[in-house]
């Protein structure tokens, strides 16, 4: 069993209470959040409010009423409905300021004795109104869980009780609140989710500026470093690179006495397109082959000997002559072709 010596020590560090030190950091936490300066950081997460008259509008903010856009307001992932007058109870009065939790505690016993339903059914909620540093005005809203769920059956019979959020009106301003004990949970959580995140990177940014700031000697010498490692590097890389750039050298020079050898390659669309209004109109080919400067066509034509005389009339064109002899089909106008000839690749233009 532990001594109190050593309870009191654990409890205590510098004569810092230990045991409130966290409770006491997420109510300055949560203050923080409230800021106007930082609520840009977590916006909330738009809500379809389902009106008591049967209208759908648009919240983005529960604290500043909505936007009376139905087509906008189908859009948003999260439903809540808004409890009529008649479901509710208010009741406004003027308590000393005290903490969330010991305000909480001490509305719970005021709800005790306002509430003409049954304690496990009633829901309740409240906000503050006018306030200054000695005492506060508290409107509270009270309910039956029963009531709510009838009035979910009756006009919101699609709609789950459970995942609906259920809000009442705030006296005094144009927003709402959120009733516990129905929906909402979905909410939190991705708006909890959304304020870490935008927390985090705060903190990170918060710390990346910091160190621009207090380190620049720190980030010099970090970079030194680094051109040390990469100088390392790169005279350890020095011998290979060499090496690759010889032997590139030696690659260049064979490519280039291997085309002097082979000669420029012959564009084929320059080709075809010399070919082509080279024939004469009765003319039609079959196949067209290019290898090297040697062309072989085959087709249909209206006198092979006058195409023969027309292609080796063409400048660039060499050689024409005919490997087998032109045929005409039974009942053909035209006569079948063969005809091969050289390209001088002086007289043809480069490749667009």
């Amino acid at each position: 069993m532990p001594s109190p010596q050593a309870s009191d020590a654990t409890q205590k560090f510098f004569g810092m209470d230990l045991a409130s030190f966290s409770s006491d950091l997420m109510v300055a936490w949560g203050g923080m959040a409230e800021w106007r300066v930082l609520a840009w950081l977590w916006p909330e997460l738009p809500v379809r409010l389902m009106l008591p008259d049967g209208l759908q509008v648009l919240c983005r903010n529960i604290e500043s009423g909505h936007i009376s856009d139905s087509d906008v307001a189908l859009g948003a992932k999260y439903v809540a409905v808004l409890l009529p007058e008649d479901l509710i109870l208010r009741r406004t009065m003027t308590l000393p300021k005290l903490e969330s939790a010991d305000l909480e505690a001490a509305l719970a016993l005021e709800v005790q004795s306002l509430t003409p339903f049954g304690l496990e059914e009633t829901v309740w909620t409240y906000h503050i109104g006018q306030h200054d540093e000695r005492a506060c005005t508290i409107h509270l809203v009270i309910s039956a869980r029963k009531l709510v769920l009838q009035y979910f059956a009756s006009s919101h019979a699609d709609l789950n009780a459970q995942s609906t959020e259920v809000w009442v009106a705030a006296t005094g301003c144009g927003g709402y609140r959120l009733m516990p004990g129905f929906g909402g949970a979905a909410r939190r959580r991705q708006g909890k989710t959304w304020r870490w995140a935008s927390a985090t990177l705060c903190l990170v940014l918060f710390a990346l500026v910091a160190t621009l700031a207090v380190t620049p000697v720190i980030q010099l010498h970090l970079r030194s470093l680094e051109a040390n490692h990469a100088m390392m590097l790169l005279q350890k890389k020095i011998d290979p690179v060499v090496a690759q750039r010889e032997n590139l050298l030696r690659t260049s020079e064979q490519l280039e006495n291997l085309g002097k050898l082979v000669g420029k390659p012959i564009p084929v669309l320059q080709v075809l397109d010399l070919v082509t209004r080279a024939l004469p109109d009765d003319t039609s080919l079959l196949s067209f082959k290019l290898s090297g400067h040697k062309v072989s066509l085959s087709g249909l034509t209206g006198n092979s000997a006058t195409l023969m005389k027309q292609l080796g009339a063409t400048p660039g064109l060499k050689d024409v002559r005919a490997p087998t002899a032109a045929i005409k089909p039974l009942g053909s106008s035209r006569e079948s072709f063969s005809i091969e000839f050289l390209l001088s690749p002086e007289q043809i233009g480069p490749a667009p």
